[in-house]
């Protein structure tokens, strides 16, 4: 059975990763920060999609947070002119999509 949240999470991974890249040639940390909390969002819905429904909420709200840091990560990146509003608009989008089924699976 395909969890779909996961599907919309990697989809997001593949449109945040040439972004990643991009920023990584002006500001290693900052596109290490975007690695990590990108890595952060899958790897917490695929460990909450087998956890019990305590630790599978609490795995979910990680992955929110990881997503939000995305966001900003990227808008960060955007304000230093590393990246530019239209580059990531489609990343930013799919990562609000992404939020609302976060959203339903912890509220």
């Amino acid at each position: 059975m395909t969890f779909r949240t996961l599907e919309l999470a990697l989809s997001a991974q593949r449109n945040v990763a040439p972004l990643v890249a991009r920023v990584q040639r002006h500001d290693r940390k900052l596109a290490a920060q975007l690695r990590d909390a990108t890595n952060s969002f899958v790897l917490n819905l695929g460990e909450g999609s087998g956890s019990d429904p305590g630790n599978r909420r609490s795995r979910y709200f990680t992955a929110s947070g990881s997503a939000r840091e995305v966001v900003a990560g990227l808008r960060a990146g955007v304000g230093w002119g590393y990246l530019s509003a239209q580059a990531v608009a489609p990343a930013l989008a799919q990562l609000d999509q992404l939020l609302g089924a976060l959203w339903k699976l912890t509220h």
